[in-house]
């Protein structure tokens, strides 16, 4: 044998070892979106000239580039009439929209409660919405239902399959 072929067929070999064993960098990649902050056990104020606007507290935060999502949550709204507040499990904000999940209590300042398994709060038209069950107790009243439409501002309750307690005095 030549040491021309001696030499081709041992650069072979190792071109050959070289392709097989190159590292392949493309294929790992992680797709999972990532927060740009995360905060721990936490308290958000928005301040205004006229004060305190609006108090966001969890147990933990994380900022996307198009939400807000946040677990163990209180919102607190000083804007409107009436202090209000509502807490959850798991809450995301989003385009001044609040979608609520797990363990669900609103609470305004004259008393009134609503609770429920989930919700939605729209800031700008004053809504919550509930696609489920819900129960809202006042001095005593209490009133059951699903599918629970509530404006905060115009105090108007719009639901379905409504049972209710009242006291009359």
């Amino acid at each position: 044998m030549s040491i021309n072929v001696f030499f081709a067929l041992l650069l072979g070999l190792l071109l050959g070892m070289y392709s097989y064993f190159t590292p392949n960098y493309t294929s790992h990649q992680d797709s999972r979106e990532i927060p740009k902050i995360e905060l721990i056990s936490f308290s958000l104020y928005e301040i205004s000239p006229k004060g305190i606007d609006h108090i966001l507290e969890g147990k933990e935060g994380k900022k996307f580039d198009d939400r807000y999502s946040v677990t163990s949550a209180k919102f607190s709204d000083n804007t409107k009439h009436l202090f209000q507040s509502i807490r959850s499990d798991d809450l995301k904000y989003q385009n001044d929209t609040i979608t609520l999940k797990g363990n669900v209590h609103y609470v305004r300042e004259d008393g009134l409660e609503f609770r429920s398994n989930e919700g939605r709060y729209d800031m700008n038209a004053s809504l919550i919405q509930t696609a489920g069950a819900f129960t809202i107790t006042q001095n005593g009243n209490r009133i059951d239902g699903d599918k629970l439409i509530y404006n905060t501002e115009k105090d108007s309750v719009s639901a379905d399959r409504v049972r209710g307690s009242y006291n009359l005095k």
